[in-house]
């Protein structure tokens, strides 16, 4: 199979990265205060496992060009909008033609 174009793997890559963090940081704060009088509830950690779950989820259907893709992307992508200089780029590439026609493409 080959590799998605540059944009494409732009974006998958920073759900990813965003999904990993997310994760990574869950870890450290359950390390952190594991110690101290400070408990988290299963919600808690049922919130931060969805939301992971979402991302990485996100990034898998782009790199693959899985229809629900582009959805997931978009939802994953709204948070990014905080950053306007990193939020609008992502944006613009998720409007592109290019990433618009890695979804379509036949026989995936």
């Amino acid at each position: 199979m080959a590799s998605p174009p540059d944009s494409v793997r732009l974006v998958a890559r920073t759900h990813w990265l965003v999904g990993t963090a997310i994760l990574v940081s869950a870890v450290f704060l359950r390390w952190l205060t594991s110690q101290l009088p400070v408990e988290f509830g299963p919600r808690t950690y049922a919130i931060t496992g969805g939301l992971a779950a979402l991302y990485l989820l996100a990034g898998t259907l782009v790199w693959f060009g899985a229809p629900l893709g582009r959805i997931c992307s978009k939802v994953a992508g709204l948070i990014y909008l905080a950053r306007p200089n990193f939020g609008s780029q992502l944006w613009r590439i998720m409007d592109s033609a290019e990433y618009r026609e890695h979804f379509e493409k036949p026989n995936r």
